[in-house]
């Protein structure tokens, strides 16, 4: 017997047009703002500008793993590969003087 999740469960819940989890790091950082201005006045400002820049890469890298996969090809090596020797290339990108 094979049991079906409804679509409805299937959907991520969405607040306010964001995912819930980007809301959860917005209030959070919104709060522990609240919370740390009366204490360290400069250090609380650290919460929303943290907040801030993680809403800001998750609207711009939405895709699934695309932010692992930018930050590899960043860090990665990037050569290109020839199969064939200097002197063959040489030779196939002279112009000929055919005229």
């Amino acid at each position: 017997m094979n049991y079906r999740t409804p679509k409805v469960l299937e959907k991520k819940p969405i607040v306010m047009g964001l995912d819930l989890k980007m809301v959860v790091v917005c209030v959070l950082g919104i709060m522990l703002f609240l919370f740390t201005i009366f204490t360290y006045f400069f250090v609380a400002f650290i919460f929303p500008i943290i907040s801030g820049g993680y809403l800001m890469v998750c609207k711009k890298y939405s895709g699934k793993k695309e932010l692992v996969n930018l930050i590899k090809f960043q860090s990665g090596i990037k050569c290109i590969h020839i199969n064939k020797s200097i002197k063959d290339m040489v030779k196939n990108t002279t112009p000929s003087d055919s005229s």
